[in-house]
């Protein structure tokens, strides 16, 4: 149970559980690579939650054909019958949403659509982006006062690189010395550490280490993620 994952699973709970005359807007923001999309897929899994990404390619339609094929629905031809089946649908199963990549919505416009679905049916829905999400949604007043619940994410902590330790590293135990390494020149980044596991496995398997810890490490670079310099 990753911290972030909580963080959302918590923030679903909080929007079911509502009063009645509260709204049931969530927004969970920060930067790439904290893992808001692993928080998402597990929410979905876990919560029974419909989890839907925001595509940079798609209009008004593709929005309202996506989340109609998510939820179970035939799309219909028109995007105002669509937007209205979608409605009626969250209204009567009240279905926890999850719009991943939701700054894409906003910058295209079509936020108001995802408010205007909250209206009428007062489903929770959690909008989900990058750490500008939040100043974003200020341009749109209407979205942003019916907002109940921020849950800005948080780089990974030690104890969350324990637990990636143990779902994605075999034959090998990595030391909290050399996991808190990894965190600090990683930034939290959850996928960078993901990544920098995977480095540290391979040299421990090709070295016949079964204990990683700091100082086997040294000095060895970790993966930043950035291309190499081209070597004149």
């Amino acid at each position: 149970m990753l911290r972030n994952v909580l963080g959302l699973l918590e923030a679903i709970e909080r929007l079911r559980k509502r009063n009645d005359h509260l709204s049931g807007l969530g927004c969970m923001y920060g930067p790439s690579g904290f893992g808001k999309t692993v928080a998402c897929a597990t929410a979905a899994a876990t919560q029974a939650a419909v989890h839907v990404e925001a595509r940079s390619s798609w209009g008004k339609r593709d929005f309202l054909e996506t989340l109609s094929i998510a939820l179970g629905l035939m799309p219909a031809k028109t995007i105002a019958k669509m937007a209205q089946a979608i409605g009626d649908h969250l209204r009567d199963y009240q279905p926890t949403l999850l719009i991943d990549e939701a700054d894409i919505l906003v910058d295209k416009g079509m936020i108001e659509l995802v408010r205007e679905l909250h209206m009428v049916s007062e489903a929770p829905i959690v909008l989900i982006g990058e750490e500008a999400l939040p100043t974003k949604l200020k341009r749109y007043e209407r979205v942003h006062n019916r907002v109940l619940v921020w849950v800005p994410a948080q780089p990974a902590s030690l104890a969350d690189a324990r637990q990636l330790a143990e779902m994605y590293v075999d034959g090998i135990e990595v030391a909290d010395d050399l996991l808190g390494h990894i965190v600090e020149q990683r930034r939290g980044r959850t996928r960078r550490i993901v990544s920098n596991l995977e480095q540290v496995q391979q040299v421990a398997i090709r070295e016949g280490i079964e204990r990683a810890d700091l100082s086997w490490w040294g000095g060895r670079s970790l993966d930043t993620g950035e291309a190499p310099t081209r070597k004149l």
